[in-house]
């Protein structure tokens, strides 16, 4: 399965060493790296949201004042809910993408190939553009009161409220980050696995 896996991802070993799928694959796939590959990268995606609540965590005592009247980590807020959505189709991505690594494909008939080529590409779309905004865009979003009050403030004037209560999606920092750490490290799990 390992020099499969190899094989996937090295452009220049000959066409008469791959399989008829894997040609397919390497010609017809956005993203033409493993999905073992891709699978770890949603991983390490994922681990970048669980640095959620150490962000919010660690907010300086005037913006604290300034944002939230409790704890901030335990505040629902839109900027945690965006997070989370990314966290979710990261987590989804990243958990099929290992399954279909994991998958002894050999030489799969033609429309059965087509039917893995697009499953990978759907499911590399929902974690590396789908998952990869929500994430970086959440976590960004929360990070900017460490620019400072009068930064936070300007982003609040142009239509940014980074720390927005958002009680109708009752999602916060610290639930966004054990979301985020359980999800990494099963996809992560699962893509070393597939190797």
């Amino acid at each position: 399965m390992n020099d499969q896996m190899d094989s996937e991802d090295d452009p220049f070993v000959e066409p008469s060493d791959r399989s008829r799928y894997e040609l397919m694959r390497a010609k017809h796939l956005m993203v033409p790296l493993s999905a073992a590959r891709k699978a770890r990268w949603c991983g390490y995606l994922l681990f970048v949201a669980a640095l959620a609540a150490p962000i919010v965590f660690t907010l300086p005592e005037p913006i604290v004042e300034a944002q939230f009247t409790g704890d901030p980590i335990r505040t629902p807020l839109g900027a945690a809910a965006v997070a989370s959505f990314g966290v979710l189709c990261l987590a989804l991505a990243g958990i099929g993408l290992g399954l279909l690594a994991r998958m002894k494909t050999g030489d799969p008939p033609e429309s059965r190939v087509w039917t893995l080529i697009g499953l990978e590409d759907a499911l590399t779309g929902i974690g590396f553009i789908t998952g990869f905004l929500g994430v970086v865009t959440g976590v960004g979003i929360l990070a900017i009161g460490h620019t400072g009050v009068e930064r936070t403030a300007w982003f609040a004037d142009i239509g940014v409220d980074p720390y927005l209560t958002f009680g109708s999606v009752p999602v916060t920092p610290l639930a966004t980050s054990a979301l985020a750490l359980v999800a990494a490290v099963v996809v992560v799990g699962l893509s070393l696995s597939a190797e």
